[in-house]
């Protein structure tokens, strides 16, 4: 009893295996290259926020200077403009963040620097059973809301959640992990 070489079944069965893992090994790869490049733009994110508050800082310990060196008379029309300006009120900065928590768990997160109202996540778009909450009152800064996505019936998990909220009425996608 030995190998039987001539066995086209079997050799084509061995090379469509081959091939399989080829491309699971690919879509590996791939995967782990898109979550990374997703965590590097999340992050950039709120370090252009954080960039944003500083320059805010700045500029009011730069007026806070200006009004002590310079009379009231010389520059008033200048230091006004400033003061406008910094007074004014800057729409609140929002970013969506998606941490896979357990194996159908997945937690949406505001790593932006202002509160989301009305945030609401688009079913539509979902094929697969989902449960939990997929509209929100308030997400706060740091704040999460948790959703289950269930892939069952042959429906696949969702590539990423449509998101919009109170003062971004446009869906805007959220990478799912």
């Amino acid at each position: 009893m030995g190998i039987d070489w001539g066995d086209a079944p079997a050799w084509a069965a061995f090379g469509i295996s081959i091939i399989s893992a080829g491309i699971s090994a690919g879509s590996v790869i791939y995967a782990r290259s898109s979550a990374r490049s997703t965590e590097v733009a999340a992050k950039a994110a709120v370090r252009q926020a954080a960039a944003a508050e500083e320059q805010t800082t700045i500029a009011r310990r730069t007026l806070e200077l200006a009004e002590q060196q310079v009379p009231a008379s010389a520059g008033s029309a200048f230091m006004q403009q400033i003061e406008k300006v910094l007074t004014q009120e800057t729409p609140p900065y929002v970013a969506w963040w998606i941490d896979h928590s357990s194996k159908n768990t997945y937690i949406l997160r505001n790593i932006g620097t202002g509160t989301a109202r009305d945030v609401e996540i688009d079913q539509s778009r979902i094929r697969c059973v989902v449960r939990g909450t997929t509209k929100a009152d308030e997400v706060a800064p740091h704040a999460s809301v948790e959703i289950l996505l269930i892939p069952m019936w042959g429906a696949p998990k969702p590539n990423e959640l449509w998101v919009r909220w109170d003062g971004h009425p446009e869906w805007q996608a959220v990478q799912v992990p």
